[in-house]
């Protein structure tokens, strides 16, 4: 009986295969507004049709049926679907459900291997339309795989498993190394119709060998089987550029520093974590103390004087963490396509010329892919070290560094956390760089509802809502946590993905023991950006932006209190004036008519201040400028927390401009009849951002380079801007500002501004101006560090032991009084009773009375003893009398 119906059905596929493959030049169908949800269940946006089918062809030749019935046909289950029926696709609301008879269900592997279509008819018979089918949730219902991917070895021997449920056949191309004519073999992989799973298992001697996957493939976009050539999506290692794959084995001793199996982390409570943004590029391809082959590589970071002499850069980090900062986050490190890799190739320019010249620019950004710079948000492999920053970017060396890297900050008290970039990939379709759309084309990324993949990140928007593409997310990040000792990860535009997703990965992650899995789970951080907009809000799905975020233990960015802090960011030529309660908000009015400049607008930036303070928190409860009861949220919603870990407070980091080079738009030039602000007030006021983010609750983070008064020269996006706008110079012999106008692509609407600006030396720091910011840093972390007060565990804690002075409308402007307290509940400082912190952003010195004081024993944190202006602060036992120099942050302690 079963060869009976087995023989029917292979009989009914040939002719409904054979019916509709007409002699067409091109295909018809070019969009996909139908959902293929389920094996038997596909979605259509119009019920008044009279029937439909799906049309199909195993030979890649579609075109629309000459009459009625020669599809499959569907049954209208008459039903409307709500966003809540498909957690994956609640864009699918209000469609209507149609059903593949059970007759027709053992077909459905053979269609989704070719081209098909749903065609929709009238009750003469007559096509009313016809489109392509989303095929993202029949993938998932029914070829949705848990088992190992990529390579894997056992006993020595690698086996090879990709998932393709739509491919025809996969051929594995052998190479004995990364050169083409070292091709070895051609041989076919084996497919696992239940699982849509591709293998072969190899032998002992493919170990460190290079391989391509041949996958014959239908391709929509092209309306035609392709015979795409593509390196595997969870390569372990690759060639230079990603031309080739390699069977690696990274359990393997000879890819790994002598004692990284017995590597010790170090000593870290994630309650009081601090982080410096660095990108690998910039922090050492222009550090001379760096060997010419390390400048740029992972292997620079070993320059730390135990092995090598240590370099300018690493002794600067070394400094850090000996003062408190605890992690290094790291941009984009694992393979991305922006950047050749092989240096030798990679353009060189001479960029000299005048400070407010735009000949810099034009210079570089005519050639400015050809360099051997870009952030590398641009992912290709994602489990896979960037080539680019290896000695060598063919195989495995570049595995070595990383571990290596990993280890040298270790061992020098810095845990490593990485920039990862799942929203979006490099390229899709056909292009050079695109993996996943060759070997399943539509699957893997965010379509719009006529079938077009999304770009609203700026690239290809990846669907991690599809199982597999949240299995590709997953397993590499265990990877890197697993194979290389990663501490963290910062999700570039984790709005992009779901609540659920980064819960479950959290709790993946959690699950990780030392016993089982040589690794802590619980001490890995998880963070990103939580902002509200993009292809997955868009879609209807349950995005991870900052208040989503909030109960997760998941830390988003905090723009709040950064753009309380600096006045935020805009493009237009007036609004970039606008200032910040550091950079002179009504108190110091730079002349410029900008939005919010009054009083009332500073002090509710000041409010807001007080709340990123208090971690961001929703509940924090406090006395606002109108002298009224508010919280986080009722302000409005300033707060978003649930608990304090879950802010990460910053005023800078790689994108927009630096915080130096904001504040030369935003303080006072002398036009309009104001004055000049100093260089000395420059860094005061850099100084003082820098001490709000430090001693705030909340995960402080730091933008390298802000602690050098770091200038990219007034550029608002160095994404591509090459080394020369993205200096760092770790001798502090200069800070970036003025080496020409920035690129025009971004920048060339407010050249006219910047230009004066640019050329006015009285803005340029000296090295003495330089090297006192890199001081304060450390003593605003030497005093973080000093008390567990500056990190409260919790929203409970933090509203019973924090509270502001200073309040209300007849507060003294842009003076924000922070009292900490040990004299409610459990002790957590053994040493200090209560810590006052005064931020006095102000242009002048501020007297502040606090009755409570009076006849107390207050003294100035040791940690500013040797801060000159801090030690001219005043304190008047007698009448609780404070005095704040002006731009200056001074803590104080009760013994």
């Amino acid at each position: 009986m079963k060869l009976l119906l087995r023989a029917a059905l292979l009989m009914l596929f040939s002719n409904l295969t054979h019916a509709h493959t007409l002699d067409l030049k091109k295909p018809v169908i070019t969009d996909a507004r139908a959902f293929w949800l389920q094996k038997t269940i596909i979605a259509y946006n119009n019920a008044t049709i009279a029937s439909c089918e799906i049309v199909f062809s195993s030979y890649g030749k579609l075109s629309l049926p000459k009459q009625r019935g020669t599809g499959i046909p569907l049954l209208n289950i008459q039903k409307k679907l709500t966003n809540t029926d498909y957690a994956a696709m609640p864009n699918v609301a209000g469609y209507s459900v149609f059903q593949i008879p059970t007759a027709y269900e053992a077909l459905i592997p053979n269609v989704l291997k070719g081209a098909f279509a749903f065609v929709a008819f009238d009750a003469d018979g007559n096509i009313l339309d016809a489109t392509g089918l989303q095929i993202s949730g029949i993938l998932d219902d029914v070829f949705a795989y848990s088992g190992s991917l990529g390579v894997s070895y056992q006993n020595n021997t690698p086996t090879l498993h990709v998932w393709a449920p739509t491919a025809k056949n996969i051929h594995l191309q052998r190479f004995a190394n990364h050169t083409n004519d070292s091709f070895v073999t051609s041989q076919p992989l084996t497919y696992n119709p239940k699982t849509g799973v591709w293998s072969i298992v190899g032998t002992p001697d493919w170990n460190e060998q290079y391989y391509l996957l041949e996958v014959d493939v239908y391709v929509p976009e092209t309306g035609k089987f392709m015979k795409n050539i593509v390196t595997d999506p969870y390569a372990i290692s690759l060639a230079a550029n990603g031309a080739k794959s390699q069977f690696i084995n990274l359990d393997d001793p000879k890819i790994a520093p002598k004692n990284w199996a017995n590597l010790q982390k170090p000593n870290t409570d994630l309650r009081n974590t601090t982080i410096y943004e660095v990108h690998t590029r910039d922090f050492s391809i222009n550090d001379p103390t760096v060997a010419a082959q390390d400048q740029g590589k992972f292997t620079a970071f070993g320059y730390d004087g135990k092995t090598k002499p240590i370099s300018n850069g690493m002794a600067h980090l070394i400094r850090l963490a000996g003062a408190g900062l605890t992690h290094i986050e790291l941009l984009p490190s694992f393979d991305f396509g922006s950047v050749n890799e092989i240096v030798t190739e990679q353009a060189k320019f001479d960029l000299k010329g005048a400070p407010d010249s735009d000949t810099q620019q034009a210079t570089y950004f005519g050639s400015r892919e050809k360099d051997g710079f870009n952030w590398g948000y641009d992912p290709v492999h994602y489990g896979v070290p960037e080539g680019g920053y290896s000695t060598n970017p063919n195989g495995s060396q570049r595995i070595l560094e990383f571990r290596s890297m990993v280890e040298a900050l270790n061992t020098n008290n810095l845990r490593v956390i990485m920039d990862v970039v799942y929203n979006h990939t490099f390229q899709a379709g056909q292009n050079q760089f695109s993996v996943l759309d060759k070997i399943v084309p539509n699957y893997y990324y965010r379509l719009s509802q006529n079938g077009q993949i999304q770009r609203t990140s700026c690239c290809p928007d990846l669907a991690t809502e599809y199982r597999m593409t949240e299995k590709l997310m997953f397993e590499t990040i265990l990877r890197w946590i697993k194979y290389y000792k990663i501490d963290g990860f910062r999700f570039d535009l984790m709005n992009f993905h779901t609540v659920d997703a980064m819960v479950r990965l959290k709790k993946e992650i959690n699950a990780l023991t030392i016993e089982k899995d040589g690794i802590d789970g619980k001490n890995i951080l998880l963070l990103g950006e939580g902002w509200d907009f993009g292809s997955a809000k868009e879609k209807g799905l349950y995005i991870a932006n900052q208040s989503n975020m909030a109960g997760t233990g998941i830390g988003t960015f905090n723009d709040r209190i950064r753009d309380a802090l600096h006045g935020g960011y805009n493009e237009n030529p007036i609004e970039i004036r606008k200032q910040g309660v550091i950079n002179g908000l009504s108190y110091d009015w730079n002349g410029y008519e900008y939005q919010k400049r009054t009083r009332t607008d500073l002090l509710f930036e000041t409010d807001r201040l007080k709340v990123g303070l208090a971690g961001g928190l929703k509940t924090y409860q406090f006395t606002d400028a109108n002298d009224q009861p508010n919280t986080g949220i009722g302000l409005n919603y300033t707060g978003y927390t649930d608990q304090p870990h879950e802010s990460i407070s910053y005023v800078s980091k790689h994108d927009n401009e630096t915080l130096f080079d904001q504040n030369v738009f935003k303080m006072p030039m002398g036009e309009a009849g104001m004055a000049t602000t100093s260089v000395a007030d420059r860094l005061q006021a850099q100084n003082i951002a820098i001490s709000f983010i430090a001693l705030g609750q909340g995960t402080p983070f730091f933008h390298l380079g802000c602690d050098m008064l770091r200038s990219k020269s007034l550029d608002r996006d160095s994404y591509n801007s090459g080394d020369w706008y993205n200096k760092v110079d770790f001798s502090y012999t200069q800070n970036n500002f003025g080496v020409g106008l920035p690129n025009a692509e971004k920048n060339a609407q407010r050249w006219d501004i910047m230009r004066p600006l640019l050329a006015n030396k009285g803005i340029y720091p000296t090295k003495n101006d330089i090297v006192a910011n890199t001081k304060h840093l450390e003593t605003m972390l030497k005093i973080r560090q000093s008390s567990p007060l500056f990190a409260l565990p919790n929203a409970q804690e933090i509203q019973k032991r924090l509270k502001f002075y200073n309040t209300g409308a007849a507060q003294q402007d842009a003076l924000v009084v922070m009292e900490l307290s040990d004299e409610v509940g459990e002790r957590l400082d053994k040493n200090n009773k209560r810590i006052l912190v005064f931020f006095n952003a102000n242009k002048t010195d501020q007297m502040f009375v606090i009755n409570e004081y009076k006849e107390k024993q207050l003294a100035l944190h040791p940690a500013q003893a040797s801060d000159a202006t801090a030690q001219k602060a005043l304190f008047n036992s007698k009448c609780g009398l404070f005095t704040i120099p002006a731009r200056t942050t001074c803590v104080f302690l009760l013994k």
